[in-house]
């Protein structure tokens, strides 16, 4: 199976936003899409593969970031801090949760009727908001750690 990628800058805000799209281009249908949310490290490599392994199930698959400009850490302390100053902010992070999936919503492959989400620890928390606010989710699933 061949998975195409590509980064999709948008906006919210004045900051710039870098998804990272993946599905499969050896079929021109429509299919489902779904948004992966990632953990406090933003949307690193392992987002980034796990976005490939759901546009191997048949889907539009977009990791997103959530903190701009594809920001992304190694370091606890870093990620609590990046990821504190967003949660402090209802308003930018509905705004840019809303911004991920209109972008997938719109995506030539991606039947806009069918969009779900998962989310990884603080992605998880994404998504439970998400239907919280009411997004027209068709499924979601959410994966947290508790040690």
């Amino acid at each position: 199976m061949s998975i195409d990628t590509e980064y999709t800058i948008y906006s919210v805000e004045n900051t710039k936003l870098h998804g990272y799209l993946a599905w499969n281009q050896n079929s021109k249908e429509k299919r489902p899409g779904i948004l992966v949310f990632p953990e406090w490290w933003g949307m690193n490599e392992y987002i980034q593969n796990r976005t490939e392994q759901i546009a191997e199930l048949g889907f539009v698959a977009m990791g997103v970031d959530m903190y701009g400009e594809g920001k992304t850490t190694e370091t606890p302390d870093q990620a609590g801090s990046l990821m504190s100053a967003l949660i402090n902010d209802k308003k930018i992070i509905k705004d840019r949760v809303q911004a991920a999936y209109n972008v997938l919503k719109g995506h030539s492959l991606s039947n806009p009727e069918r969009i779900g989400a998962i989310g990884y620890c603080f992605g998880g928390a994404l998504v439970l908001n998400m239907a919280r606010l009411g997004m027209d989710l068709k499924g979601s699933r959410e994966f947290s750690w508790i040690t």
